[in-house]
Formats: structure tokens, sequence, C-alpha cells
């Protein structure tokens, strides 16, 4: 009898909690951070399903988010570009050589597939290549950089959304 009274006590304050929650005084800043999802992919967890995504940080340059496109050109400025499309949402760099790692080389292609600032929004590609023999290799493999890139550039580009509220 009493396991059963302590349950329904711990329903009921979970229930109060989750009404009291929701009245909660939420700065315009607070409310979209809370809708813009998580930087380890999806919505995270969500206890009200019927949750639509936010258009809060939509902002286009052409068809993509124009916070995501300017946050990777500063993520990659450590690289030379080699091209970059603003309005399709491609950067591309050229080959490049970290100072400390003189046989290697990094080669980085960012895709922007939203006007949104969202993880899913974002795929960053990088390639690795080594000299071997004097020579650059043709034999390019898949860098692991891509997803400490990718999520350096969504931090940086809800920065600057969050520059541009103030």
């Amino acid at each position: 009898m009493r396991i059963i009274l302590v349950s329904m006590f711990s329903a009921i304050i979970l229930f109060a909690a989750q009404l009291f929650a929701s009245d909660y005084p939420q700065t315009q800043v607070e409310r979209e951070m809370d809708e813009m999802g998580s930087l380890l992919g999806g919505e995270g967890i969500i206890f009200r399903p019927g949750k639509e995504r936010s258009n809060a940080t939509k902002a286009k340059i052409g068809n993509v988010n124009k916070y995501l496109f300017q946050a990777s050109i500063d993520v990659l400025k450590f690289a030379p570009l080699s091209s970059a499309d603003s309005k399709g949402g491609v950067i591309i760099t050229e080959w490049y050589s970290p100072k400390d790692q003189k046989n290697t080389q990094f080669k980085v292609t960012v895709y922007i597939k939203d006007d949104l600032i969202t993880p899913e929004g974002l795929e960053v590609i990088a390639f690795e290549r080594k000299r071997v023999d004097g020579k650059w290799s043709e034999d390019h493999q898949s860098s692991t950089i891509a997803k400490v890139l990718e999520d350096k550039i969504i931090r940086k580009a809800r920065d600057l959304y969050l520059q541009s509220a103030r």
C-alpha cells in the first residue's frame, strides 16, 4: 500500500512540475535556442511530440542560411579557398598542410543544405593525403577532422545569429 501511495505521489509531482515548467518566463533568445535542436543531431528528448521545428534562425543568401555560410568561411580561414558559392552553399578549400605536419595535407568541402541553423543542414567532408617519396599520393582518404569542423561551424553560426539579435 505504501509503495502505491509513493508511486502516485511521485507521478503527481512529476505532472505538476511539467505544468509549471511551461510557465517559466524565457527571453526571446532562450526560446529560440530551445527550439533550435541539438548539436548531436535531431531534436533531443521531446516531451511535446507535436512540437514543430523553429524557423527562428531562417536567414537566407540564395538557398542557404547566411549564418552557416559566414561561420563556414570564418572556421575555414586557416586554409586557402578554392571556391565559395554563397547561393548554392558549397565551400571548397585547396589542399592545406598544417605547420606541424609537412607530410600531410587536408582538403575540406562544406555543403550547406538548409536555410536554418541545424546539424542536418550542414555536411562537412574532409580528405587527407600523405607525401610518399617526395610526391603527394593520389590515394586520399576521409579524415576525422570533418566532425570537429562541423561542430565548430554550427557553434559559430549560432554565435553569429545571437550577435545579430542584439
